[in-house]
């Protein structure tokens, strides 16, 4: 290489040097941009991805939310159909309430036991519930017979606690608390 420059006077020799200079340092400076340009690549690139990571989430929660909110509108619109035929009208639940349990009693063969009260507020929909506890005394096939009266009646009536007290080997009977759901929409 020494014999290539040999022939070239100083002046082009310091000419060649700092070419040469210079297009190692633009090569250097090309070398830490390219490192540079890479690292903000990278970050540019990772960050996309979390990007694209949070988007699929929220889409999944937004599709999961615009279900929950028809299945609710569904839910609505079965309570309002089953608003004047299953359930009990807010004005007339005492007395309607009363009457089917005369009724169920009735159908059971048993006397009415005194009857204690509850109303509770369902929450999210407009309706109520009103809680009817009684104590049962009772053969087992008894207690069947009357479950399957409740569970025939055509309104929503539903067993929502049996509490056993004690039951009696000797005669067969059974001693419960009993505790009836009835719903009604306000």
């Amino acid at each position: 290489m020494n014999a290539l420059f040999d022939h070239l006077n100083r002046r082009e020799k310091r000419t060649l040097e700092r070419l040469t200079a210079a297009v190692l340092l633009s090569a250097a400076v090309f070398f830490v941009l390219a490192i540079s340009q890479k690292s903000r690549y990278i970050e540019a690139r990772d960050e996309l991805a979390m990007r694209q990571e949070n988007s699929r989430r929220a889409k999944k929660s937004q599709t999961e939310a615009k279900a929950d909110w028809l299945r609710w509108q569904e839910a609505l619109r079965d309570l309002e159909s089953f608003r004047g035929t299953y359930f009990y009208d807010e004005k007339t639940i005492f007395q309607t309430l009363r009457r089917d349990l005369q009724q169920i009693f009735g159908r059971a063969g048993m006397d009415i036991p005194m009857i204690t009260y509850q109303y509770s507020d369902l929450g999210k929909v407009s309706m109520k519930k009103v809680l009817v506890t009684f104590n049962y005394s009772g053969t087992y096939a008894d207690l069947k017979q009357f479950l399957a009266i409740v569970e025939r009646f055509p309104r929503f009536l539903a067993v929502e606690k049996v509490d056993f007290q004690k039951t009696d080997a000797s005669n067969g009977l059974l001693h419960l608390r009993l505790t009836l759901a009835g719903y009604y929409a306000t």
